[in-house]
């Protein structure tokens, strides 16, 4: 039996300024578009990290107010995005999911650096217990391995993500 979606706290900016929060950056040697361009698409969303499936749910052009299902194994997770700037960020909440979370948010943001980019990610996550912490964590280290995984994949395909 399919697990129900569970509404969580509508969290933003001020959610992220508070508190403990998850954190990973990570260098790529391609200009900020074509790490972007990589956030962009959904399937590729599914080769560097732990999940499974992908589907943007609003029409382009995507900005503050899109909404996107992400799903992890047998996980949902529906993501509206309170935070785009078109090539440098983009910010969502969990609205609704089966993660056993109160409230939880992340934020990528590429950055223009000397030879390249640098992807900043932070995140959080709010839940009863103990669970909160584990579940950042969770996303945290989900991401610092990821990231190289990224870059292997931007490097394999440059022409995809120009």
């Amino acid at each position: 039996m399919a697990k129900s979606l569970k509404v969580h706290k509508s969290v933003g900016e001020e959610y992220l300024a508070t508190a403990k929060q998850g954190s990973a950056v990570h260098r790529y040697p391609f200009p900020p578009e074509m790490v972007w361009n990589a956030l962009l698409d959904a399937e590729t969303w599914t080769l560097w990290l732990p999940i499974t499936k992908v589907i943007w749910t609003s029409p382009k052009p995507w900005g503050p107010g899109t909404t996107r299902t992400v799903e992890i194994g047998q996980q949902k997770v529906e993501e509206t995005f309170f935070a785009w700037e078109e090539g440098r960020r983009m910010a969502f909440r969990f609205e609704r999911s089966t993660l056993p979370v109160s409230a939880a948010v992340e934020d990528y943001r590429v950055v223009p650096v000397e030879g390249g980019c640098e992807m900043r990610w932070s995140g959080k996550a709010s839940a009863p217990l103990f669970l909160g912490g584990l579940i950042t964590a969770q996303l945290t280290k989900g991401l610092l391995q990821g990231q190289p995984k990224l870059e292997e994949l931007i490097a394999a395909d440059p022409d995809k993500y120009k």
